[in-house]
């Protein structure tokens, strides 16, 4: 337990200092991978539904990386069984395996548990909420094969709590000024084009470079096709381009994707 304490104050220097949001998450999930003896660490920063939310994923299996691509299997995670009724319910954050909370049977004769050991040859997972009251529930899930999660992990889980709710604040504080930083550039490379775009066409342009059709993007923007479509071609001829890729292209060059579209 000693050890942990000492790697986990490293961590939290090492967090802290960094000026790169993508190393947050990383650094994280490396220790609780060590700490845990575990084979996988999912994290979510935001709540969940079945349809929608990031799921993130660090491994110390590289033979489990092509099943976090599997949708079935993310659609498991996401529905944070037995972890979000458990959380949600009430105001314990208290770290709890899924065994723990519905019992060893349920737990293992659960499709959950089913879909994932099938993913990823994990039996056991232990939910390590961010502290905080509320119905929505996010935080991490760690994953091992093997036994489950003794007292000494989840009192080593409590106690990193809140060093993970912390590193994640930092996270997002650094992201936001990445994109603020990101946003000014993009400001100042619309206002030097001979005829600067408009916001629409800017939201367009960032959607365009995601790949959208003309018909997804008036879905996503709540306007017609046909609009698109005259925002695209005001686009190409204020950048210059003949089609969608040369426009994305050219925008890239210019510095224009950079940032929140709706912030310029």
């Amino acid at each position: 337990m000693r050890e942990r304490h000492a790697r986990m104050l490293d961590l939290a220097v090492e967090v802290m200092s960094t000026e790169d949001p993508d190393r947050v998450w990383p650094l994280l999930a490396e220790e609780l991978l060590t700490a845990l003896d575990a084979a996988l660490v999912v994290v979510k920063e935001e709540p969940w539904t079945r349809e929608r939310g990031s799921v993130a994923f660090w491994s110390g299996r590289p033979e489990a990386e092509e099943r976090h691509h599997d949708e079935s299997v993310r659609r498991r995670i996401r529905e944070g069984y037995p972890f979000a009724d458990h959380y949600g319910a009430g105001e314990d954050r208290a770290p709890r395996s899924a065994a723990g909370i519905t019992g060893a049977r349920a737990w293992r004769h659960s499709a959950t548990a089913d879909a994932l050991h099938r993913a990823f040859g994990t039996r056991h997972v232990l939910g390590i909420p961010f502290p905080g009251a509320g119905p929505h529930v996010s935080g991490f899930m760690v994953h091992r094969p093997g036994g489950d999660f003794s007292p000494h992990d989840v009192r080593y889980a409590a106690r990193v709590q809140p060093l993970l709710k912390a590193a994640t604040n930092h996270r997002s504080l650094l992201n936001a000024l990445r994109e603020a930083a990101g946003a000014d550039r993009g400001r100042e490379a619309n206002r030097s084009l001979a005829a600067p775009l408009t916001p629409r066409e800017l939201n367009v342009l960032h959607l365009l470079a995601t790949g959208l059709s003309a018909d997804s993007m008036a879905r996503r923007l709540g306007i017609s096709p046909r609009t698109v479509h005259k925002h695209l071609h005001a686009l190409y001829r204020k950048l210059g381009a003949a089609d969608r890729l040369g426009a994305v292209l050219r925008a890239q060059r210019a510095g224009l994707l950079e940032g929140d579209p709706g912030a310029s």
